[in-house]
């Protein structure tokens, strides 16, 4: 018993660092740039999570490849045009300036 609740600590911790930046937001904006940066920004309405109802940047920097990160913008923009819902994700941490991350729901 000592050692699953050892490991439910361990495992928790480790999780906690990084997740959902939002879920179920609808992108209001998207922007190839903010403040002159290696950036491209979403700014988004409703949802929930740290960054529900603000804006979110996503670093070239942070991007898994090039390709993913060309992806993460023709998701945005194909979100902000339908208007669907999205989520999105920062691997890192749970800063609003650092995700890499964003999916499209389909209903």
């Amino acid at each position: 018993m000592r050692s699953l609740i050892c490991a439910t600590l361990l495992l928790s911790s480790f999780f906690s660092g990084a997740g959902e930046l939002v879920r179920n937001a609808v992108i209001t904006e998207v922007a190839s740039s903010s403040g002159n940066k290696d950036v491209f920004f979403v700014k988004l309405s409703g949802g929930t999570g740290p960054c529900a109802n603000g804006s979110v940047e996503f670093p070239a920097s942070q991007s898994q490849s090039e390709q993913s990160y060309n992806q993460a913008f023709s998701i945005a923009l194909a979100a902000a045009m339908s208007g669907k819902k999205i989520r999105i994700h920062n691997y890192s941490n749970n800063e609003c300036g650092g995700a890499n991350f964003i999916g499209i729901f389909t209903n």
